[in-house]
């Protein structure tokens, strides 16, 4: 392993003993999971750090922040920093990435080193991390003494079908409400927000994918 990598495994696993917690955001419509080919989405990567500035002067980074600029790029392909910012009482370095939409059958993720979404006639959402991003995390925890890396994934789906929409809902949250396996509508022009539980985040992780939103059954 190079000098570079190293050191970005490094600081990430500094943010690791700051206490970072790691989201995944993304958005995507309907008619993308349903009739779209396998695409390329916007996402965004937010890790949470103790401060964006400098304790010594607030006119610079503070280290932390540093060490994530740093270490992101290494772990989540093609991810760039963005900016720094504060919510309530906690700060956010907000990374872009893309995300893939794999619409295949054939047993592969469309990207081997990006997050990737799966939607085709078994499943209508699924999230999947190559082993690539879970062996960076790995070697990263290494050198973490508190454990297992915080990943959470947060999906908006825009209801853009012109009709009311029935779907199940696997061990995830349904804007904010938790879901074992529940069978619910989205309103045409509505949208609702996927939230992967700590289950389901780990299965993306460790499994390689996770299956969340099933069709409706007929």
């Amino acid at each position: 392993m190079s000098r570079v990598k190293k050191a970005a495994l490094l600081a990430f696993a500094t943010a690791l003993i700051a206490g970072c917690k790691t989201t995944v955001e993304t958005e995507v419509s309907l008619s993308d999971l349903l009739t779209s080919p396998t695409k390329q989405l916007a996402g965004n990567l937010l890790v949470e750090v103790p401060a964006c500035e400098s304790l010594e002067d607030s006119r610079q980074p503070s280290e932390v922040l540093l060490d994530v600029q740093q270490a992101v790029p290494g772990i989540f392909s093609d991810a760039k920093y963005a900016e720094c910012y504060r919510k309530g009482f906690n700060s956010f370095a907000r990374f872009s990435l893309p995300i893939f939409l794999d619409k295949d059958r054939d047993g592969k993720l469309a990207s081997d080193s990006h997050i990737n979404l799966g939607s085709n006639e078994e499943g209508l959402l699924s999230v999947g991390v190559p082993q690539k991003i879970k062996a960076k995390i790995v070697a990263a925890q290494k050198n973490s003494p508190i454990g297992a890396t915080d990943l959470k994934f947060t999906i908006k789906v825009r209801n853009d079908t012109g009709k009311d929409f029935t779907f199940s809902a696997l061990a995830v949250f349904i804007d904010q409400a938790p879901h074992v396996f529940s069978t619910l509508t989205s309103k045409a022009g509505g949208a609702f927000v996927v939230t992967l539980s700590d289950v389901s985040a780990k299965a993306a992780v460790d499994n390689g994918g996770a299956l969340v939103l099933l069709h409706k059954s007929e």
